[in-house]
């Protein structure tokens, strides 16, 4: 049984449950307009939908007659005169009527939504029409969010900035502040919602789950809000308790310096950072402090001496086993993937061995679907004493209910004292999306590259026709894997050129400018680095290396031939193991088979920032024709079939149809756009004037003397891990006015118009490429906009008009 804290919110209470919870949810499930007066939660508010396992919302969804919501007008309700008879006899009984359901209730028997809107309008005089649908839009606007007040707690000064709420997690009151913060709150280094949320968190960590584990946190506040101070009010308030020890986790090795920066600025010097980072395997000799690691580190391995060593096993080791400090799980969407990935079970695995730490989750998009929520396991929303034996039940619920069942979910854990979620408010940020028209240039090698995938399709369908080629799944998703990326490059680059002029003209009206961008064109820069033994004479154009690639490595051939670029490596094979490759089968009839356990999944690495990392490359199936008779282990680089089923000289047709496929890719390069990373650091004046944070370790720059060349983006006397923070200082020092950011800076990065840097320039963010998740596109949105600053970004949208990749925004 889960032992909660004097008069904080109830979780199991023995005995049967009461009539308010099943009220409760089939209230916010049926009637969203009620969430608008949270008054009439006040005599439940403290009671969570989860408390018993009976009328919880595992039953509800699973009752016969609860039906979906698109059914609710069969279902009688408290708005029909003579409702008719239900099993589900605990209708909520209200202590005062709703405000204005006497305007709402027929003068006959009318089901709910039997089109309320439809007999309104028709009541209404055709004029009046577009004034109330001008007044609907209006009042949709202004209920989206709810300025944000600390309801229960009265500690601390104002915060610097506008901060809001849904109006959905609004409509619910927190529960009561029963502990009281060890820490001052009168020296104005935290806000009043910075200390609300610590308050909270050290509230909630005095609850014990019924799996004996200690409760968690769950901080969702928005980008920009202040989570790492508050993070850092945490880790100081448990330090002043005696509890010297604390792990914090980050997506980079670089945000241990923010940490620190955190740390100071709460007046909490003493407490020192360690990078794991910096510390050998097996050394658990650090002092007191907080060990700082990225999400990665959880899966490092050692075999240096003969011993094999990790990093979980040291962290372990450096806590001891009764740790009861905090695990500050930050940018904590890194482990949404818990239940497939190693990292994702490394966090998991982490928080099972400490069952009493204090856990701290954050992030602004920690659980945008419910199956991301898998590696919140301190949240006992799910497992022993709740509703739902295990997370696939509490999945199964929430997906059957649909985006409302989260949102209850969400407001019942507000309710119980787990979860605080803010944002700052968008009032000053301007957005535009700017429409960049087609030059007659860029239409001319648009249709030229659209006539050469035409041919190709043909050729590749030919070459296969040829050799015989059965299972063509694979051969397929490689090709409209490829097809996607190269027009996705080409377009990119038909922006750029509009993207500077718009840049310098900002930057001529004393702003400066933040490019957003996810492809950094490495992998091709390496692969031509490769191919002309380490030299370069030309920018490097990403969509003709795309083309390139998907010809070499999968043409339909008889070759076991892989080329392959400068820093591409195979994927480690388990120990012990051979390597496995395809498995054929030669018939006598010649046919080619490739098992069912070949990938037939494109490349991971070769989505949105394929071409930001080599490690990113992986080897793909290639068709492998084999002497007959032969066993796998004597093929050679080059088997053919003993004889030809298709007659003479087939194969080399097919190696000539696939060198004039390359030959004509390359005639086309030429006229194919560069690198856009490169072209934009070119146009906008080169690295001296453009502070650049990516992930790539090198960028092709030119030279006064007009040549072209690679060059390392490490400098003299600092490591390639600290370039990005030095480009940081230079950009918010004023010393270079534009940056350019990728996903490697689009969390935990502050680039704002902050009151304490010389910077204070009104920052003009343009998103040239957008990534393909929603979740990444509000983290990298959330680099310009953050508490303290000066002045609210200018956000700025491109499209190509054809391509209107922005109308969700």
């Amino acid at each position: 049984m889960r032992e909660p804290l004097p008069g904080s919110a109830s979780w199991g209470t023995p005995g049967p449950p009461s009539a308010g919870t099943m009220s409760q949810l089939q209230l916010w499930l049926q009637f969203e307009a009620l969430n608008k007066d949270s008054s009439y939660f006040e005599d439940f508010s403290n009671i969570s939908i989860f408390s018993s396992s009976v009328d919880s919302l595992s039953d509800i969804v699973d009752t016969p007659d609860f039906l979906p919501a698109d059914s609710l007008n069969q279902v009688s309700t408290i708005w029909d005169d003579n409702p008719a008879p239900s099993t589900h006899d605990k209708l909520f009984q209200l202590s005062r009527p709703f405000a204005g359901f006497e305007d709402f209730l027929p003068s006959h028997s009318t089901p709910l939504l039997v089109s309320y809107q439809e007999q309104s309008v028709q009541s209404q005089p055709e004029e009046e029409d577009e004034a109330e649908e001008e007044e609907a839009e209006e009042l949709g606007h202004t209920e989206t969010y709810a300025d944000y007040v600390p309801s229960k707690s009265k500690i601390g000064k104002q915060h610097p900035d506008r901060v809001v709420e849904t109006s959905t997690l609004s409509s619910v009151p927190p529960p009561d502040i029963t502990y009281t913060l060890a820490l001052p709150s009168d020296s104005g280094a935290l806000s009043a919602l910075q200390l609300e949320a610590i308050t909270y968190a050290c509230q909630q960590h005095e609850v014990l789950l019924p799996s004996g584990q200690r409760a968690g946190f769950l901080i969702g506040d928005g980008a920009g809000v202040g989570k790492g101070r508050t993070v850092a009010g945490v880790i100081l308030e448990n330090h002043l308790r005696g509890r010297k020890k604390a792990l914090w986790f980050s997506v980079s090795n670089d945000l241990k310096y923010d940490a620190e920066r955190d740390l100071r600025d709460i007046e909490a010097t003493g407490i020192a950072v360690h990078a794991l980072s910096k510390i050998k395997y097996g050394d658990t000799t650090t002092s007191e402090g907080v060990l700082f690691a990225t999400y990665s580190a959880l899966i490092g391995e050692s075999q240096a001496g003969g011993q094999h060593r990790t990093r979980l096993r040291q962290i372990l080791d450096w806590c001891g086993e009764a740790f009861e400090g905090v695990i500050v799980f930050d940018e904590c969407h890194k482990a949404k993937n818990a239940g497939s990935t190693k990292m994702g079970k490394a966090v998991l695995d982490l928080q099972n061995k400490l069952p009493l730490a204090r856990v701290v989750y954050a992030s602004a998009t920690g659980a945008s679907e419910p199956r991301n929520m898998i590696y919140m396991s301190r949240l006992g929303i799910w497992g022993e004493g709740t509703p739902f034996r295990n997370f696939e039940e509490f999945l199964h619920a929430i997906e059957k209910r649909g985006v409302g069942a989260m949102e209850i979910v969400a407001m019942d854990m507000k309710v119980s004292g787990m979860y605080i979620a803010r944002q700052l408010s968008f009032s000053g940020v301007t957005f535009r999306i700017e429409e960049i028209p087609l030059a007659p240039a860029f239409e001319c090698v648009y249709n030229r590259a659209a006539l050469l995938w035409a041919e190709a399709l043909n050729v590749f369908q030919q070459a296969a026709d040829w050799i015989g080629l059965e299972s063509r799944k694979s051969l397929w998703g490689q090709f409209w894997s490829a097809h996607q990326r190269f027009f996705k490059y080409l377009c990119i680059a038909a922006k750029v050129r509009r993207l500077v002029e718009l840049a310098r003209e900002e930057l001529a009206r004393d702003k400066c400018v933040v490019i957003g961008l996810q492809s950094t064109g490495e992998a091709r820069t390496r692969e031509v680095l490769g191919e002309n033994d380490g030299h370069l004479n030309c920018f490097v154009s990403a969509a003709e290396g795309v083309f390139l690639s998907l010809i070499q490595k999968h043409f339909p051939s008889t070759k076991r031939k892989r080329d392959r670029g400068a820093g591409s490596k195979r994927k480690r094979r388990p120990r012990g193991r051979g390597a496995k490759a395809p498995r054929l089968a030669c018939e006598t009839a010649g046919v080619i088979r490739i098992s069912d356990d070949s990938s037939t999944e494109s490349d991971p690495g070769l989505d949105s920032d394929f071409n930001s990392s080599p490690e990113s490359l992986v080897d793909d199936d290639v068709v492998i024709v084999d002497a007959v008779g032969l066993p796998s282990d004597d093929r050679g680089p080059l088997c053919l079939l003993q004889r030809d089923p298709h007659g003479p000289g087939v194969l080399e047709r097919v190696e000539r149809l696939k060198q004039d496929l390359l030959d004509k890719v390359r005639r086309l390069g030429r006229e194919l756009p560069v690198n856009t990373l490169d072209e934009l650091i070119d146009q906008l004046g080169g690295p001296q004037r453009v502070a650049e944070m990516t992930g790539r370790k090198g960028r092709v720059v030119s030279r006064p003397d007009g040549t072209v060349a690679f060059e390392s983006r490490a400098e003299q006397g600092l490591s390639i891990d600290h370039v990005n923070l030095r480009e940081k200082q230079r950009f918010m020092s004023g010393e270079k006015l534009v940056a350019i950011i990728s996903e490697a800076s689009s969390s935990g990065v502050s680039l704002q118009a902050d009151r304490r840097v010389q910077n204070q320039r009104r920052r003009v963010h343009m998103t040239l490429e957008l990534p393909w998740s929603a979740d990444r596109a509000i983290q990298q949105f959330g680099r310009t906009h953050r508490s303290n600053q000066v002045s609210a970004p200018e956000l700025a949208g491109w499209r190509l008009r054809f391509l209107c990749i922005y109308s969700k925004f």
